[in-house]
């Protein structure tokens, strides 16, 4: 396929006279938020652990989708968050022809999926659920448009060890299974972007962090959001109605802390359910730990609308066996303000991630402005391991379909598409 980039920087007026707007006014902006119930009615098949043998058999705790909608006056982002491990392709086609119904340009509608492995498959099996899923998703575009009202953002910084790497490694250095590694690193980060509404009630918290929902194992056949839901849940009863969005990071080798004394994953004092619960609430403790001290508001150029602009391409990262033969995926990143956040499609691993924000902390801090990373958007996709992980072998590493080098291709694009957008 041909390369796609779009790239949309927002055009500022040329003086605070023009846009009418006071020099101590906030920045210019509308934020909308829809969310909806995307929990199946009937037993589904499942995504994500491939002993299963069998379709669900009940509902532990719901999933949701929520949409929001940035609107500066002079473009719109749109943003939708997922309980789900992965979509496909039609319905992210899907959801995109929703959002340009209402003036959201296909590359600046970004899906995010949690991963969570209890939530429903995207195959042939789920046609009902399916297409009852694409209707109440693609519905939360127009619902957010609706509800657009004044807002303003601030940003704060948290941290969480909740997560463990998972590529626990022998004498020899070998990757010995999918066990608790403590050796090798995971994201700490847990960023957190508020909407306030005009009077600086929160509206809405969306938080990141670098781990998959993986606390409810193989054996539950439960319809369930895993951790992200408890952190919600707890960030929501924090804030008098506000919508929790969470949105999953670089997390690909990294699963929740949860161990035996045996050195394996496994479950002390509490049960599976209970266990995912804690680990939850964790998370939302963090973030909630992180608003302890003010936010710093997120910022544009004084008296102007809020910078909005996005950029999206389709890159090709080489095959892992044939030199011939590459694989696309699409990686985009989004401004809103002096917040860039990157956006990768596949399962990337956490050393990526680690690395895009290393190779970019001097800009951040000449620029004053913050990187963030998400993985797990878009649609479907495969593992893209560290190229350090190569030699150690493991899961990651041998389901995987792509080379070493598709790290330093997707590390360089992200730079690249991220200081595209600076001013």
């Amino acid at each position: 396929m041909s390369l796609i980039r779009l790239l949309a920087v927002i055009a500022v007026l040329e003086s605070a006279g023009q846009a009418g707007i006071a020099t101590n006014a906030p920045p210019l902006l509308k934020v909308g938020i829809a969310t909806a119930d995307i929990t199946p009615a009937q037993p589904v098949w499942m995504q994500g652990f491939a002993a299963r043998k069998a379709p669900s058999t009940g509902v532990f705790k719901n999933l949701s989708a929520t949409c929001l909608v940035f609107d500066n006056g002079q473009m719109r982002l749109g943003l939708m968050a997922l309980d789900v491990c992965k979509i496909s392709e039609e319905a992210l086609i899907a959801i995109r022809a929703a959002a340009a119904k209402v003036g959201i340009a296909p590359q600046r509608m970004i899906i995010n999926s949690s991963h969570t492995h209890c939530g429903p498959s995207f195959n042939s099996k789920n046609a009902a659920y399916i297409s009852n899923f694409v209707a109440r998703t693609c519905s939360l575009l127009p619902a957010a448009v609706a509800d657009l009202k004044d807002a303003r953002l601030d940003y704060a910084l948290g941290s969480s060890t909740m997560g463990v790497n998972r590529r626990q490694l022998d004498s020899k250095g070998k990757a010995i299974g999918m066990r608790p590694e403590p050796r090798k690193p995971i994201d700490l980060d847990v960023p957190v972007l508020r909407i306030l509404g005009s009077t600086n009630q929160v509206r809405a918290v969306v938080f990141s962090y670098a781990c998959h929902p993986t606390t409810l194992q193989a054996s539950c056949l439960d319809i369930a959001p895993d951790y992200v839901g408890f952190a919600r849940d707890w960030i929501a009863a924090a804030y008098t109605n506000c919508t929790p969005v969470f949105l999953q990071g670089f997390g690909g080798d990294v699963k929740p802390r949860y161990v035996s004394p045996t050195g394996k994953f496994g479950f002390v004092l509490l049960d599976m359910k209970q266990t995912v619960a804690e680990i939850g609430h964790e998370l939302g403790r963090a973030v909630m730990t992180a608003v302890c001290v003010p936010p710093e508001s997120v910022t544009g150029a004084p008296a102007r609308p809020l910078p909005l602009a996005s950029v999206s391409e389709k890159i090709s990262l080489p095959d892992k066996k044939d030199t011939k033969k590459t694989h696309e995926i699409e990686v985009a990143a989004v401004r809103i303000g002096n917040i860039f956040i990157v956006f990768s499609q596949c399962e990337v691993c956490v050393e990526i991630g680690l690395r895009i924000k290393r190779e970019m902390a001097d800009w951040s801090r000449r620029t004053g402005s913050h990187v963030w990373t998400s993985a797990y958007n878009h649609w479907g996709g495969g593992y893209i391991p560290a190229a350090s992980s190569y030699p150690e072998g493991g899961y990651e590493v041998n389901v995987s379909a792509v080379s070493p080098e598709a790290e330093n291709i997707l590390v360089n694009k992200a730079v690249a598409l991220v200081k595209s957008l600076s001013p």
